[in-house]
């Protein structure tokens, strides 16, 4: 087996739906898997998805376990040399996983660990592919300095960076929407960190590639759709405690875990001085609320 594609379901079967009949679609020259990983999703969703596509292997949890644990029980399952790691709002634009397969394939490429490709938002507009590593200089840069060098912190310091070049280049990490991941990258640095429940898995684990040598590319030849960008704005952007929560544990797991506690403190001391800036200038109405939370992760 060439490559296993892998699918966390949560709640989204008619996008699960529409991405593996993306898959099914423009596919061609590869021996490939399906896998999806259901998160213990409500009503008959894994119904929908095997209905429509009795041969796809289908895992059901229990439980949420969130994105990183379940796509280690796909992983686990997985035949594939190669691992797709495709969330369920993502459609295919081209036959992404072959560009990525043959672009692993090459010689010169037998270093890279994990590739991803170009996103889009369903009109066309870029959507961030790659990113660089959470560092205190981004933590640094948001109590303002970053408008001073807002082209170099776009490119070289900020955790979202949209694609806007077509050579296939090493990047700090690729977007968790759009993983392509050799497996003996993986059998070396290990699968996703399950304290991860939501936000920074992918960060992490492109973290340890880069530690055991293992490089990330940006392959701006496939694309892809993914709809978060149009998901966020169909819902406002209203602020969202829960999701703050997760967000603010996951980046002080990732600060602990990869550059130690001194390095967390003093990122907790600077994001709150930023929420009290912004707050101050009136530039975020919802900072004491972000504040709360960052005194409490």
């Amino acid at each position: 087996m060439q490559v296993s594609i892998i699918i966390v379901n949560y709640n989204t079967a008619g996008l699960c739906i529409q991405c593996i009949g993306s898959v099914k679609k423009l596919i061609t020259g590869l021996e490939y898997e399906i896998i999806v990983v259901d998160n213990a999703s409500a009503g008959d969703s894994c119904l929908q998805i095997t209905d429509a596509f009795p041969e796809v292997k289908l895992l059901r949890n229990q439980e949420n376990l969130g994105f990183g644990r379940a796509n280690n029980l796909g992983i686990e399952q997985a035949a594939g040399e190669y691992l797709f790691l495709l969330n369920s709002d993502t459609w295919l634009l081209n036959n992404a996983p072959a560009i990525f397969y043959h672009f692993m394939e090459l010689p010169q490429n037998k270093q890279v660990g994990c590739c991803g490709g170009a996103l889009f938002k369903p009109g066309g507009e870029g959507q961030a592919a790659y990113g660089n590593f959470p560092s205190l200089l981004e933590a640094f840069s948001y109590l303002g300095f970053y408008r001073l060098y807002k082209s170099y912190f776009r490119q070289h310091i900020s955790p979202g960076v949209v694609n806007t070049s077509p050579a296939d280049r090493p990047v700090d990490y690729i977007s968790g929407a759009d993983m392509f991941i050799r497996r003996q990258a993986l059998t070396e640095t290990g699968t996703f960190d399950p304290d991860f429940f939501l936000y920074f898995e992918e960060t992490e684990l492109s973290f340890r590639f880069k530690k055991k040598r293992w490089l990330s590319f940006i392959v701006p030849e496939a694309k892809i759709v993914h709809l978060e960008g149009a998901s966020q704005q169909q819902t406002g952007t209203a602020f969202n405690p829960v999701k703050e929560t997760l967000f603010m544990r996951s980046r002080k797991h990732f600060f602990v875990k990869c550059y130690g506690r001194v390095s967390a403190t003093v990122m907790k001391i600077l994001y709150g001085t930023s929420y009290c800036l912004s707050g101050i200038l009136g530039r975020d109405k919802n900072w004491w609320q972000k504040l709360k939370i960052l005194s409490k992760t």
